[in-house]
């Protein structure tokens, strides 16, 4: 079981960014981000988003209003980026992020994204597997 490694490394409450295509996915698959970063965890979570992943779901349009929407509610605790506004790529932004704030889980299903990730820190991502939310080393 994951969880038990992760109990030592962090206790709760558990800070989880939140990446613009795992909102989509999990609005796809119909899962509450809430609920499902609880059952994930075993304890309480606090979602997080970066104001860059705000701007990447405004530029995306239509298809990702929603996922905007979800994101701006007022349980999710906005982080400020460090660098210049509307300048760095949305997982850079993460990169960045994760290096400044630790522990922190990223919650993301791009490959990409998670082999960054895995260079610069230690902790699990969170992704979707069979319409929950899972932890991956």
């Amino acid at each position: 079981d994951l969880i038990f490694p992760i109990r030592k490394i962090n206790n709760p409450p558990f800070y989880i960014l939140v990446d613009t295509n795992f909102m989509y996915f999990s609005l796809k698959n119909k899962i509450d981000l809430f609920s499902g970063f609880t059952e994930c965890f075993l304890g309480k979570t606090i979602v997080c988003v970066s104001n860059c992943i705000l701007l990447e779901l405004e530029k995306l349009g239509q298809k990702f209003r929603l996922a905007l929407k979800c994101l701006r509610d007022v349980r999710i605790q906005k982080i400020s980026c460090s660098h210049p506004p509307n300048i760095i790529y949305a997982d850079d932004c993460i990169c960045e992020t994760i290096k400044t704030f630790k522990p922190l889980f990223v919650a993301t299903c791009d490959k990409a994204l998670k082999l960054r990730i895995k260079k610069i820190n230690s902790m699990p991502i969170v992704s979707i597997k069979k319409k929950k939310f899972v932890l991956s080393i």
